[in-house]
């Protein structure tokens, strides 16, 4: 498949000494370990397959839909990959397969910055440093010969993509799109070698313990009030669902141009907007998706999408052939939402847009019935823009992840 590296083969084999410490009938990495590309249609089901192996036993992780990751990976499904190009290996021990990673090179990233950078992600192993390591080498390898200096990882470069390890918060569920994986992971990736180079947190908000706080209510609704009184003409609307796609497509360049001062974010192109307006669609709750105007012009947005993590937990991966209705059949359940994103125009940063989203979204989440909403990511980098924000609504820090860097 073009753009897959499905083509050329690409091998390593590393020894390994000692037994792995991978438990709960893991496969054990023990006298060899052989990296190879993904080659057929069977080792591409085996990477794709891989994380039910591995993490099944683990109960907060949450099983991703088999249909997104083979879209993901297909070249003519996926709009990214048509400036990605993106390499699959999976390792290998006594014939059967024990982790895996991805190699992927964005031109669009490098020629915004003027890089030469390459990522890695999609990373899965036993709990054995010397298949993390022969995975991470042979990543690095494949970068390093399409002319990367440094590798970034874990991070996926599309439109909503996860970024990072976990580092903090094992013991309770991730929220839609957000990575989980086994606590062992931080430690096997900087013992392969790489050094971490960014933090990023997410915070829980309880709804119902906000909204009974009559002191923080009073002090969110007479922020509301005052920032209504200095800009009459700003008002937020939910998303319109009848011109979905269009409201999509002028949230994202907004976020294009508000985001762009924090490093690593690349604009999205309109084509990947529209691809992630179709995945979200079917699960969308206009109420929790705010759009702050001015005179009809889009000046600030927050971007809220419902956590269906326990409906894809229960249909474990498969939308057929019963997975759609009872994802259908459940979204009236979520008691949980997933802030995605949120952000105002430079210009418009003082005047109070991004607290006034936050005030309107969390009393529309309530509205809805939502009694938590998760806030991420936010950077470490970018926290101190976070902390009026944090005073006001006194959100929990509850999990911490972790993107690691190597020079190649």
């Amino acid at each position: 498949m073009p753009g897959s590296g499905l083509n050329e083969r690409r091998d390593v084999v590393a020894g390994s000494t000692g037994e792995s410490a991978a438990s709960k009938g893991h496969a054990r990495a023990s006298a060899r370990i052989e990296v190879r590309e993904v080659s057929s249609r069977s080792e591409r089901r085996a990477f794709i397959r891989l994380p039910w192996q591995l993490c099944r036993s683990n109960p907060f992780w949450v099983p991703p839909l088999l249909s997104d990751i083979a879209r993901t990976l297909d070249p003519t499904r996926n709009p990214f990959l048509k400036h990605a190009e993106t390499h699959l290996y999976l390792a290998w021990c006594e014939g059967r397969p024990v982790g895996r990673i991805a190699a992927t090179v964005d031109r669009l990233y490098n020629a915004h910055y003027g890089k030469s950078t390459g990522f890695w992600n999609l990373f899965e192993t036993v709990n054995d440093v010397s298949v993390a390591r022969a995975l991470l080498d042979r990543a690095a390898s494949d970068l390093r010969e399409r002319g990367m200096t440094e590798m970034e990882g874990p991070a996926d470069q599309s439109a909503i993509g996860q970024c990072g390890l976990l580092l903090e918060g094992f013991d309770e569920p991730p929220a839609i799109s957000m990575p989980y994986n086994p606590p062992e992971y931080p430690a096997l990736v900087e013992q392969a070698g790489c050094r971490p180079v960014e933090d990023f947190y997410a915070y829980s908000i309880d709804v119902e313990s906000l909204m009974r706080d009559q002191k923080r209510l009073e002090r969110l609704e007479r922020l509301e009030a005052a920032i209504r009184k200095r800009r009459p003409n700003l008002i937020v609307r939910p998303l319109d669902m009848r011109h979905f796609e269009g409201d999509i497509l002028a949230m994202g360049r907004l976020f294009n141009s508000a985001l762009s001062v924090l490093p690593g974010l690349v604009p999205t192109p309109d084509e990947e907007l529209l691809q992630m307006a179709r995945d979200l669609k079917p699960i969308a709750d206009p109420e929790i998706v705010l759009i702050a105007e001015v005179e009809g012009i889009a000046v600030g947005s927050a971007f809220g999408i419902p956590d269906i993590n326990p409906i894809l937990k229960q249909i474990n991966g498969r939308l057929f052939p019963f997975g759609w209705a009872r994802l259908l059949r459940g979204k009236r359940f979520i008691r949980r939402a997933r802030i995605a994103a949120y952000a105002a125009l430079p210009e418009y940063r003082q005047m109070g847009v991004v607290p006034l989203l936050m005030a309107c979204l969390l009393r529309s989440a309530r509205n809805r019935g939502y009694t938590s909403v998760e806030l991420s990511y936010i950077s470490a980098s970018n926290r101190p823009s976070f902390q009026t924000l944090e005073h006001a609504i006194a959100p929990r820090l509850y999990k911490r992840y972790r993107r690691y860097s190597k020079k190649l």
